[in-house]
């Protein structure tokens, strides 16, 4: 029985030259060869190629195999009727974009109903008219194009984010920073491929050290490329400026963001600090930023008061809103362990109560983190603490950044070692001694053994001549005894420096395959920063 109420004779079947052009494959489902051959005549005149399938289980092959841009199923069919296959073409991810047209003779609002739950995306009654059925077919056909077209989009834009991800993350490195009187450990997690917070630590002449941390306003890409611009401008600023102390800085780098912006809508909090080495102390300024969190010996310490201001780029106030008495003095004691945090943190809703973090809670979780001896990356322990605590961190951009200062009474010793076999060979003999007056013997000779195996590969295959030399630090405490190296000698290869098998080929290209090493500490860190080479070696005892 055939249900259409118009033919292709006549002047409907004539050639028309403004007859859109549907193009598209369409497959046409339906028990009954007229329906099919009228179907497939009037939309090859539209440009359509039509696939015909009598029944349910052939057309799904079909769809499989041909992917048609369309499937227009009659309802009533044997076996498997145009509902199911309907639903079996929705149930499966591969072919469920494929748009289900109903023709039906139903007309019950149910029946309408169930197929628009089992993922139609229209119906036609039967008997249906030519013109309204060529119009349905175009409608779907053009919104298939127009979800494709938005997928492409989609597809592209996430893959060129992606990139400008790791553009970006090129330009902020996490790598710890180690000096003699402090370390810095630094943890980013973006909410999208790209963020908004900004942060570096820049070494200076004389010992000096600035490290700031900054979150640009809103999401997205424009807040990421006005950090990424913040951090080279900062950059440039410190390095020239450092002398002039943090508000100097933060006053031109205010000047220049305002100049660039000029939005409203754009502007970063900003907190920069600025180490002096000779005073032990940091001159801070803080540009509308949460204050620093700290924790000395296991007890929360209050940031001082005072100091401050707007935050730079706000398009408000004098164009040079800061002066050297907004500073903060921070003046450093042994143990004091300083988070600078963006409010990615303490801003991170509870998944149950909806309820944010809070500074109060934040402060809880990083005086527990500060006092654990095992935390060595601490800005890790704390996102991962605060997620444990069913916090949604990474909704927004999260950064952590722990100065941790080192206690003057844990140096057992500090120099420079020459380039020279037997400066080398003193310097360990002397570490072991020294570290034999705390501890067991076996932690002393594993001091010993990487001391020499790590500084006699610097002397060989680094490229230093004598005129260089090796910075080391050994440090201990009640719990582990930890042994830093920094030199300026060739880049290591950090994959064969991290094997754990003794090959001769790890030794044969500059020497830097430290198997030995690996397997007498108990912790390795390598990293490249500054166009230096530094390793923390970290040992404990048996009983730890």
């Amino acid at each position: 029985m055939s249900f259409f109420s118009a033919d292709l004779t006549g002047k409907d079947s004539t050639q028309d030259a403004s007859r859109p052009n549907l193009g598209g494959t369409i497959l046409v489902v339906d028990d009954e060869l007229p329906n099919r051959l009228y179907l497939k005549k009037l939309l090859s005149l539209y440009g359509c190629e039509v696939l015909q399938a009598p029944d349910g289980p052939t057309a799904l092959e079909l769809v499989h195999t041909q992917r048609p841009d369309l499937v227009l199923a009659d309802v009533v069919m044997p076996d498997m009727d145009g509902f199911e296959l309907c639903g079996a073409i929705k149930e499966l991810a591969t072919i469920s974009d494929i748009p289900v047209i109903m023709v039906t003779a139903k007309g019950h609002i149910d029946d309408l109903k169930r197929g628009f739950d089992l993922g139609a995306m229209d119906y036609i009654r039967k008997p249906f008219d030519a013109r309204e059925l060529v119009l349905r077919v175009g409608n779907a056909l053009a919104l298939k194009r127009s979800q494709e077209a938005l997928a492409r989009w989609k597809r592209r834009m996430s893959h060129e984010l992606e990139l400008a991800g790791t553009i970006q993350q090129s330009m902020f490195s996490d790598t710890p920073y180690f000096c003699s009187a402090f370390e810095v450990r630094i943890k980013y997690l973006a909410s999208m491929d790209v963020g908004g917070d900004a942060y570096d630590v820049i070494a200076l002449p004389d010992g000096r050290c600035c490290v700031y941390l900054a979150d640009v306003s809103g999401h997205g890409v424009a807040p990421a490329m006005i950090s990424s611009m913040l951090k080279a401008t900062a950059t440039e600023l410190i390095c020239s400026l450092y002398e002039r102390g943090p508000a100097h800085i933060c006053n031109e780098l205010h000047v220049r963001l305002c100049s660039a912006l000029n939005n409203p809508s754009y502007y970063a909090t900003l907190f920069m600090a600025l180490y002096e080495p000779e005073k032990n102390r940091w001159v801070c300024m803080n540009c509308g930023h949460p204050n620093p969190i700290m924790v000395c010996n296991g007890e929360p310490v209050a940031f001082p008061e005072g100091g401050g201001g707007i935050p730079v780029g706000m398009q408000l106030g004098p164009p040079r809103p800061y002066e050297e008495a907004d500073q903060t003095i921070l003046e450093c004691s042994a143990n004091l362990q300083i988070l600078l945090y963006t409010d990615g943190l303490s801003e991170a809703r509870h998944f149950e109560t909806g309820e944010e973090c809070g500074d109060e809670a934040l402060q809880r979780f990083f005086v527990g983190v500060a006092s654990d001896p095992t935390a060595v990356e601490k800005p890790n322990v704390l996102l991962d603490l605060i997620g444990k605590e069913n916090y949604a961190i990474g909704s927004d951009d999260c950064t952590a950044m722990v100065i941790r200062m080192t206690n003057p009474a844990q140096i057992l010793q500090e120099e420079y070692i020459m380039i020279d076999m037997d400066a080398v060979s003193e310097s360990c003999e002397q570490m072991e001694r020294l570290v034999m007056e705390h501890v067991d013997e076996d932690v002393a000779a594993r001091v010993r053994l990487v001391a020499m195996e790590h500084a006699m590969n610097v002397v060989e295959h680094s490229g230093l001549d004598a005129d260089n030399a090796i910075w080391s630090q050994l440090l201990i405490d009640e719990h582990s005894c930890r042994l830093i190296f920094s030199d300026g000698g060739r880049e290591w290869n950090i994959s064969s420096a991290s094997a754990t098998e003794f090959d001769a080929d790890e030794y044969a290209e500059g020497g830097r395959g430290l198997a030995i090493t690996n397997i007498a500490a108990d912790s390795v860190e390598r990293y490249r920063r500054d166009s230096k080479n530094v390793v923390s070696y970290l040992f404990r005892g048996q009983s730890d």
